[in-house]
């Protein structure tokens, strides 16, 4: 020490000091930070980029601060925001169940079940869903909706002809005149998904409600031989704010076909019934004329 102190004794010594815990603690957190950052912007790029699945964005999940109904005569249960409330409606002709769900009353889901046609579900799902076509363009139309052929997968704000221009629906095969559009299918009508392994359909458009802009969604779902439709309306200023529950709503439905569990055997039994014999000579009586 003495030695090398002799040789350079022009120039200060500076003898290294040892640094708190603090200073590593600070450079460990402001490393922390940095990956943090990167991997959020990481995050945010892939989103931009890639996106995630719209349907599954567009028809959410039902939260945990909810109500829940069951139909003991139909065997189907929905949940519905605790804010809302349930309203028990009155069944049109052909129709098994009727329930509103209120927010206020301008924005409400109705909810309508109704057994198919049997020669619609012989069908199958082909005939089903030509059956949906005509049910909810019927429906777009009383309404005061229009309809065109546009993409249904888009928000109806930007979706051609649904409350804008109004076009007809013409018949296959006889060609388009102008300002018209061939029938419109399935899949131009609606935005197809899944709820509890059944088939649901869903459209969305606008009309001109006693003179104020409405948003409409008409939303179907398949269960067997069975119909749960569901029909969400808002002013248009405020449907992006509703629309999440909306599809909270449809989401949480689940069933169970009771009804043809517990349907009983309607078919005769003619076991050991004595059946009378008409025996026809090929005459008939002057008062009795031929069918």
């Amino acid at each position: 020490m003495e030695s090398f102190l002799g040789e350079d004794s022009e120039h200060d010594i500076v003898i290294p000091r040892h640094r708190s815990f603090w200073f590593y603690l600070a450079i460990f957190s402001i490393v922390l930070l940095v990956l943090a950052a990167f991997a959020g912007a990481g995050y945010l790029v892939y989103r931009i980029a890639w996106g995630g699945d719209e349907s599954d964005q567009d028809e959410g999940t039902v939260e945990d601060t909810t109500q829940h109904y069951t139909d003991p005569e139909l065997g189907y249960g929905i949940s519905y925001p605790e804010n809302w409330s349930l309203e028990p409606g009155i069944p049109a002709e052909g129709e098994l169940a009727a329930l509103t769900f209120n927010l206020t009353s301008r924005k409400n889901m109705e909810l309508r079940v109704y057994q198919l046609d049997p020669i619609v579900s012989i069908g199958g799902i082909d005939a089903i869903e030509e059956y949906l076509v005509e049910d909810a363009t019927a429906r777009i139309l009383a309404l005061g909706g229009q309809l065109d052929a546009g993409d249904a997968s888009q928000p109806s704000g930007s979706r051609p002809g649904y409350g804008q221009e109004e076009t007809a629906v013409v018949p296959p095969g006889e060609g388009a005149a102008p300002g018209e559009t061939e029938e419109i299918t399935s899949e131009d009508m609606f935005t197809s998904t899944h709820i509890s392994d059944f088939p649901a359909f869903y459209t969305e458009f606008s009309a001109n409600t006693m003179g104020e802009e409405t948003e409409f969604l008409l939303y179907y779902i398949v269960a067997g031989d069975y119909i749960f439709f569901f029909q969400g309306r808002a002013p248009a200023n405020e449907f992006e704010d509703v629309r999440p529950q909306f599809f909270s709503i449809t989401r949480s439905l689940t069933w169970e076909d009771i009804l043809n569990d517990q349907a009983p055997d309607k078919t005769p039994d003619i076991s050991g019934v004595r059946t009378p014999v008409i025996i026809f000579n090929g005459s008939f009586p002057r008062s009795v004329g031929r069918v």
